[in-house]
């Protein structure tokens, strides 16, 4: 046990009751949320072939990233990298991938979280799928952050100067996964999805931890 642990052991999120290791969310919070906040169907992205996500964008699924994206608990990877793999299992036979990336983000972020909760979700996708993961794109530095743009139309174009691929990397052919944490109006993941595209993907595939509901704003 660590001496951060010893005193101040980690409690969940949701309910606060004390956690026997360092995981995220008690076992009746979690099946709470796997089972109330289950996302039937993903949303549409404009470019991908399909897409699918864990959980709805809701109440307690939304408390939960917010306090581990915003307060250092990277323990929010491991238990969403679960979802996530578990989600896209269910798709494999269907999508048939060759390769699994994600959706850069800003070195602003990365500084203050630690990690880019789309990439650890990737890793995890990818380690129990045996698929590859692999970075193909990467964020421009003059690139604004979507959260404060609440119009669609502003965030798409913001988004479509933002991203750009990575030298050298040919996609030609392959049939690729592109997994982020939170899908809201889709400008992010459409300019992903279009980028890959032209990178030579022959088919693009969205897989995102939490989906905002169609009536549902971020």
């Amino acid at each position: 046990m660590k001496l951060f642990d010893l005193f101040f052991p980690p409690r969940c999120v949701l309910c606060h009751t004390g956690l026997t290791g360092s995981g995220l969310l008690c076992p009746s919070c979690a099946q709470e949320v796997r089972e109330r906040y289950r996302s039937e169907q993903g949303k549409p992205v404009e470019g991908a072939s399909d897409s699918a996500a864990a959980l709805l964008y809701l109440d307690k699924v939304r408390r939960v990233l917010i306090d581990c994206k915003y307060h250092d608990k990277p323990a929010l990877g491991k238990w969403g990298g679960g979802l996530v793999a578990a989600c896209l299992l269910r798709k494999l036979p269907d999508w048939q991938p060759d390769l699994i990336t994600y959706a850069p983000t800003t070195l602003g972020h990365w500084w203050k979280r630690g990690f880019n909760l789309a990439h650890v979700l990737a890793k995890h996708a990818a380690a129990r799928s045996g698929l590859p993961c692999v970075r193909t794109m990467r964020r421009a530095w003059f690139g604004k952050s979507q959260l404060r743009m609440k119009d669609a139309a502003a965030r798409r174009q913001n988004a479509n100067r933002t991203y750009a691929p990575v030298p050298g990397c040919d996609l030609t052919g392959k049939r690729v996964v592109l997994v982020d944490d939170v899908l809201a109006t889709g400008s992010t993941a459409a300019s992903c999805v279009d980028i890959l595209r032209q990178m030579g993907a022959s088919e693009v595939f969205f897989l995102c931890l939490a989906q905002t509901p169609t009536s549902a704003k971020k």
